[in-house]
């Protein structure tokens, strides 16, 4: 097992930072990348230790026991997949591209860690989307960034390759020739989430209030429980109840054409005349980012002689910043994580229109003060409940946001044998069904092309009869049955 130790810092370190450095060991392994999926690589380590007999505590930066963060790690009281490793620790600061970008010797292209040892609070029982895990907040970071071991990405590295094919041996320690991708065998739902104000005013603007709902809420398979039909009211969550943009809508919101209608006054999708829209996009290495401009921009794909690709708005804007365009009628910001983005929208609240890429793993509060999902073209994705598993209507044919899932490992000088393989134990857990032992996955399916076998007919919830590039990951693919 090689090592990689990290040079201590010196300098003086600002509050909430250790004065110490993360080590590469045989017991521990570095993953950084996707933040939209987060909580189902979080769910499937979890599966991994239990099944090793042992017990799970996350460590986290950040002082909720509720959501994960940038920074976390995930110990387990006994060696998962026969690895003999204990420790994942896993950054998704910067999103995707940072699986490959974050195993770089270049410190410039690395993420910093979360630290066991400095400001970790007692760990206590989780709630939220960590109910059911002990949970120990208020972790500090390392001192210093870290190569990475590899990792996972919402898209493969194709249409945004010119970030990566400038790796060089002597610069980062390896190529893009000499990294490995893996193939998961799952896909992530992806989702346009609204703040609450946008939410209610768009419900208002489409006459959707006072509508019928019909909702599952015990998931049971039917509508006729307690509270399992009723009318729209303004901010109800439920799919029936969900307002809806169109394509050209989503397009021209997210396109660099600043005279679009939609950048020059909220009226152009029928809200308040003359308000402010703001765009909490992610950052260039994103995931969620490139999954948005792939589907609705060709961004990466339309770039044959036809070049129907369009430029993206906000590529310019460093993470965390804000751009005003048009009098400030339209605001960007670019934001790290998939919490970043949902930070922005509960900012927002009831008080301001917003909006931003959001993971179907992700369960829109119940409250009528954050966030919610809504519909692209009529059809929803999102139960729009606590606990609905906002996936059906992409499993079934119906919503065509959803990209596959892809796994990132380096050289053996960067990503070791158990390493490797602990990577390949959780994608493989993510694909598993759950009668087999596999996760509850909120807004992550498994895919017709899957190692196991498992089919649609079988498992109608959790196995698709559509993806995209199925063995061959290819995001630029439209959505198709392959048998």
């Amino acid at each position: 097992m090689k090592l990689k130790p990290i040079v201590l810092a010196i300098a003086a370190l600002s509050a909430g930072v250790a004065n110490a450095a993360y080590t590469d060991t045989a017991s521990n392994v570095y993953l950084t990348g996707a933040s939209a999926i987060r909580n189902n690589v979080a769910v499937s380590i979890k599966k991994l230790c239990s099944d090793a007999a042992g017990s799970l505590t996350v460590y986290k930066n950040g002082s909720s026991i509720s959501s994960l963060a940038n920074q976390m790690a995930y110990v387990c009281s006994a060696p998962m997949a026969s690895t003999g490793i204990t420790t994942v620790i896993h950054t998704v600061t910067g999103g995707s591209l940072n699986s490959i970008l974050g195993m770089s010797n270049d410190t410039a292209k690395q993420q910093v860690p979360v630290s066991l040892t400095s400001g970790c609070t007692a760990p206590v029982a989780g709630s939220g989307a960590l109910a059911g895990y002990s949970v120990s907040a208020n972790c500090a970071l390392e001192a210093s960034a870290a190569p990475s071991d590899g990792g996972f990405s919402d898209v493969e590295y194709g249409p945004v390759s010119e970030q990566v094919t400038g790796l060089t041996s002597g610069t980062d320690g390896f190529t893009i020739g000499d990294v490995i991708p893996g193939f998961t065998g799952v896909a992530q739902v992806f989702g346009l989430a609204v703040s609450e104000k946008m939410y209610k005013d768009l419900q208002a603007a489409q006459g959707v209030i006072g509508k019928a709902f019909a909702v599952d809420l015990n998931l049971d398979g039917d509508t006729l429980d307690a509270g399992e039909t009723g009318v729209c009211a303004s901010g109800t969550s439920y799919q029936d109840c969900q307002p809806s943009l169109t394509r050209g809508d989503v397009v021209s919101l997210i396109n660099n054409n600043t005279f679009a209608a939609h950048k020059n006054g909220a009226e152009a999708i029928g809200l308040t005349a003359g308000a402010n829209l703001q765009y909490a996009r992610r950052v260039t290495t994103s995931g969620t980012q490139s999954s948005a401009q792939i589907l609705f921009l060709g961004k990466g794909c339309l770039t044959g002689p036809n070049f129907g690709q369009m430029a993206v708005i906000g590529d310019e804007i460093a993470s965390g910043a804000t751009k005003s365009y048009n009098g400030g009628l339209f605001t960007v910001s670019a934001n790290s994580g998939t919490g970043d983005v949902i930070a922005k929208l509960n900012a927002a609240g009831n008080t301001s229109y917003a909006f931003g890429w959001v993971s179907g793993e992700n369960r829109a509060p119940a409250t009528t003060t954050g966030w919610k999902f809504i519909k692209l073209n009529g059809v929803g994705f999102s139960d729009g409940t606590t606990t609905g598993l906002n996936k059906q209507n992409a499993i079934d044919g119906k919503y065509e946001y959803f990209v596959e899932t892809a796994s990132y490992k380096g050289p053996s000088t960067k990503t070791d044998t158990n390493e490797g393989a602990l990577l390949d134990a959780i994608a493989g857990k993510m694909a598993t069904v759950t009668a087999d032992g596999g996760p509850v996955t909120p807004g992550m399916f498994i895919i017709p092309d899957n190692s196991t076998g498992y089919d649609h007919a079988t498992h109608p919830t959790e196995v698709s009869f559509y993806q995209r590039g199925g063995a061959t990951p290819n995001s630029c693919a439209p959505v198709s049955r392959p048998f």
